[in-house]
């Protein structure tokens, strides 16, 4: 059998790349692609039938038949088609020749046989022991590579007006993008000045009531030591008073006649109340 497909996004099974599925003919919903580069959206993927050999699943290409083996994590395991890849399939595609096969390998790898067909149905090169045994159903849609070339090459060159006008297309979309982009990060910017000019005026707003709150302490305080300092002085002067009497009442006791006591002590006693 000729060479399988690998699952890798090759250029040539990308030229087979659509902004439509296939299956629902509708825009792809997470789009996948399968090794033989054919894609389709995923739930398309999951509702297709299933072919079971020993306890392994497969999944025949809705496009070219191919069959493949279906992963463990089903449907969801095949590759992705993002939206970042389909940009440089059509922004790299037009020059792109790297899927151009390389003359030393153009032989069969189960066979050994040169590849020398090209199956219409499969688009795969093959070679005759292909032609007789995987794709002998159908036969009819195989050609000489000599005699199709120019067809198929006519064929690709029909494809390059569609991704010309795609690769115009995704590049106002990004250009769009883009102007969004910057109207997003100017109105950000616009944002962010709000947010500093309203934080500056609550800092205004609190420094302002910081101001009158220290302002208005002060004062309490101040009142609160100026009645505090008077309280001082009356208790000061009241105990000088007090030791004067004390002084007084001791001497008149210890030098003062018993008349001159008794004379003196109406007016100790008031001293002292």
């Amino acid at each position: 059998m000729a060479k399988k497909p690998s699952s890798s996004l090759s250029s040539s099974g990308l030229l087979k790349l659509d902004l439509t599925c296939p299956v629902c003919l509708d825009h792809y919903t997470n789009p996948k692609i399968l090794p033989c580069h054919h894609s389709f959206c995923q739930h398309c993927l999951e509702g297709l039938p299933l072919d079971k050999k020993n306890e392994t699943y497969y999944l025949s290409c809705p496009t070219c038949r191919h069959r493949t083996e279906l992963p463990e994590e089903g449907a969801g395991a095949f590759p992705a088609i993002t939206f970042s890849i389909l940009k440089e399939i059509l922004c790299n595609l037009v020059t792109d020749t790297s899927f151009l096969p390389n003359p030393e390998e153009a032989t069969c790898s189960d066979h050994g046989k040169p590849l020398e067909l090209f199956c219409g149905r499969c688009n795969i090169v093959i070679c005759v022991n292909c032609l007789y045994h995987e794709h002998r159903h159908h036969a009819s849609r195989c050609e000489l590579i000599t005699d199709c070339y120019t067809k198929q090459c006519e064929e690709l060159r029909k494809c390059l007006p569609p991704l010309e006008k795609k690769k115009e297309s995704l590049k106002k979309v990004m250009s769009a993008l883009s102007e969004r982009e910057g109207e997003i990060r100017k109105r950000g910017e616009g944002v962010l000045e709000e947010i500093h000019e309203m934080v500056e005026e609550m800092i205004s707003v609190l420094r302002q009531s910081e101001k009158k709150l220290i302002e208005q302490a002060k004062r309490v305080t101040d009142a609160k030591l100026k009645v505090l300092s008077e309280q001082m002085k009356s208790a000061e002067k009241c105990l000088s008073h007090l030791e004067k009497v004390k002084d007084c009442v001791e001497q008149s006791l210890k030098t003062g006649s018993p008349q001159q006591v008794l004379m003196s002590k109406k007016q100790m006693m008031e001293s002292v109340v």
